[in-house]
């Protein structure tokens, strides 16, 4: 494939790792000594398996999907300070379970009211890839980094599970009532995209300019007004459109020491907008991933993007 890097995904390869007890309690009990002169029927032992599986599933869903974000170590600097920039890989926000090394990094850039800067300085510390850059002028600042194309080779199976897992079962449903899902092995291809509006001294405002992502999220709200309680909204875009009818996610960071809570739900409407009703102070994200058919002629069968967006609520 002209050099690109395949990765062969077998059926096999994407089974859930298999969970501990306090994962899945289904599983301890399932242990346990059985009576068998209380035993179930053949159909509520299907049943039964079958709820197992799914809550595997979902439990697995948790673990494997791998969003990209963009987390500034201030949200303020001095209008000539320095904004540092950390680029977390993983399942949980605002954590990071692997860093994302600068060969895989495709642009990295500042977009300022009137101007735009690249970002040169790119590294890894730990488990992640830190930005860092002195912008020239004052004002808010669109920090947008791209990350480039994976390629995996997978069954058909594998596909359907990979969009189950990672929460694009809507996209499963919609290719299988079209006939669109591959019926043989296919190789599918992902990048991602973050985003995040920080504020160096003050100057002009910069959240409604377009960062040029294959998908991304634009403020229509200046995100610095934002506060608890108060409405965000976003146009979510593809190849500079509005994407309709795309599931968005959005949530907050949990405080130190306490359970995540539940993310928002929700749907882009027919002009690409979706709007977040912020709870609590603290660091929120929106993300979403869309899934299609590559294009005529490129090096794989399915492309999958991933997009955030990072903001403080105060």
């Amino acid at each position: 494939m002209g050099g690109v890097l395949v990765v062969e995904l077998t059926q096999s390869s994407v089974e859930p790792e298999p969970a501990d007890d306090a994962t899945l309690p289904a599983r301890a009990a399932a242990a346990a000594p059985v009576d068998h002169s209380k035993e179930p029927s053949m159909s509520h032992v299907r049943r039964t398996t079958l709820l197992m599986m799914l809550g595997i599933l979902v439990t697995t869903a948790l673990a494997v999907a791998h969003d990209f974000w963009l987390v500034p170590d201030a949200f303020q600097v001095a209008a000539d300070g320095e904004l540092v920039l950390r680029g977390h890989t993983s399942s949980a926000f605002p954590t990071s379970e692997s860093a994302v090394t600068p060969d895989r990094v495709t642009s990295a850039r500042i977009v300022g009211a009137t101007d735009e800067e690249t970002i040169s300085a790119l590294s890894t510390q730990d488990r992640s890839l830190v930005l860092g850059h002195r912008p020239r002028t004052a004002g808010q600042k669109i920090v947008a980094t791209s990350v480039g194309w994976r390629h995996l080779k997978e069954t058909a199976a594998s596909f359907r599970k990979y969009l189950v897992l990672e929460g694009a079962a809507d996209a499963l449903a919609r290719y299988d009532r079209a006939g669109q899902l591959p019926t043989g092995a296919i190789v599918r291809r992902y990048a991602k995209y973050a985003k995040t509006a920080v504020e160096v001294g003050e100057g002009p405002r910069a959240y409604q300019r377009e960062a040029g992502q294959p998908l991304e999220f634009v403020p229509l709200t200046d995100p610095s007004d934002v506060r608890s309680s108060s409405e965000l909204r976003f146009r979510l875009l593809f190849q500079g459109q509005p994407l309709a009818g795309a599931l968005v996610h959005a949530g907050i960071a949990p405080a130190r020491g306490k359970p995540a809570t539940a993310d928002l739900n929700l749907t882009t409407s027919d002009e690409g907008i979706v709007s977040v009703r912020v709870g609590p102070a603290g660091l929120w994200n929106v993300r979403t991933i869309h899934v299609l058919p590559a294009p005529a002629g490129a090096d794989a069968d399915w492309d999958v993007h991933w997009a955030t967006f990072v903001f403080a609520v105060e």
